[in-house]
């Protein structure tokens, strides 16, 4: 099975980390997350840090940006430094109190959702003005295309640049299934028609593994390298994909209508950004030849489908 994160020991994370700081770094422990970095905890003097090393320096300068921007709205952790060292990139962020949810005893991840639900509602809420565009936010803070919908199509064209460059042999060199492909595209294409004309902050990856909480309180949202500008409805699919046993969506639906709200069109949009997640869990467990992994997102899609149906 394939691996996309930067070959990383803690001796050698101790040794770039001594060459990054200036002064002695200690308690060097490397943190489980995420498919595409290799991260480390460390502590410098009193203060405690997190440092990413990634394989491409593509997503540093647009998590810098979410930082500097949106982490006095977001419980987003500051990041304090990026750079490249001995060729791998790098971001430095301070570490936040608490441990991933995803972690928890279940009675502890059903304490955080109150407060989960109202900093999602809090997110949707974040003006995005003056950028413009949607889809994957860019160094620059624009959205990388000129519409929603239009980024939802251009992430499965045939021609990609970097981490999916010539995914469509796929289909001939792995066990990517493309009646499969083709049948969920065209019924999430369908779908898309009901998303909104605004743009929201998205988050992109919002699970639980990648948010912190502590007695209750969610004290965390990280790894900002997916984020967009599009639909809010994005990240509660996301969510529910992978712990539909939560609840989450119903839960986001009421505590939208006890503050006199409607979310339009919310059962459509749930659904063709769970079907947008599946197509993308397919295509890359293919790409990493996890066939169990595969095999889970494929029985995650045949229910919805049958529901687009």
């Amino acid at each position: 099975m394939k691996s996309f994160k930067p070959e990383m020991t803690i001796e050698r994370a101790e040794q770039l980390l001594q060459t990054i700081e200036f002064e002695t770094v200690a308690d060097i422990a490397p943190i489980e997350m995420g498919e595409l970095s290799k991260v480390f905890r460390y502590r410098l003097g009193t203060q405690s840090f997190v440092i990413h090393f990634k394989s491409n320096s593509e997503t540093v300068g647009k998590v810098k940006l979410i930082s500097d921007r949106y982490s006095s709205a977001m419980p987003i952790p500051r990041i304090v430094k990026v750079g490249i060292c001995d060729g791998l990139p790098y971001t430095i962020s301070e570490q936040a109190v608490g441990s991933p949810v995803i972690t928890q005893p279940k009675e502890e991840i059903v304490r955080a959702l109150p407060d989960l639900i109202e900093r999602f509602a809090a997110m949707s809420q974040i003006p995005v003005d003056p950028s413009s565009g949607s889809g994957w936010i860019t160094p620059s803070g624009e959205g990388s295309s000129t519409s929603w919908i239009d980024w939802l199509a251009s992430v499965f064209k045939d021609e990609q640049e970097g981490f999916y460059e010539g995914w469509m042999s796929l289909f001939e060199s792995s066990f990517l299934e493309k009646d499969l492909f083709d049948q969920t595209y065209a019924e999430m294409i369908g779908l898309a028609q009901y998303a909104p004309k605004e743009r929201y902050l998205v988050h992109g990856d919002f699970h639980l593994g990648n948010m912190l909480s502590d007695n209750g309180r969610i004290t965390a949202i990280v790894d900002w390298e997916m984020a967009m500008y599009g639909d809010f409805m994005f990240d509660a699919a996301v969510l529910h994909l992978w712990v539909p046993q939560i609840g989450f969506p119903d839960r986001l639906r009421k505590f939208f209508e006890q503050k006199g709200k409607e979310i339009a069109r919310f059962e459509e949009r749930l659904l063709c950004y769970q079907l947008f997640k599946g197509l993308d869990g397919l295509r890359f467990y293919a790409k990493k030849g996890d066939k169990p992994s595969y095999d889970f997102m494929k029985s995650q899609l045949i229910p919805l489908l049958k529901q687009a149906k």
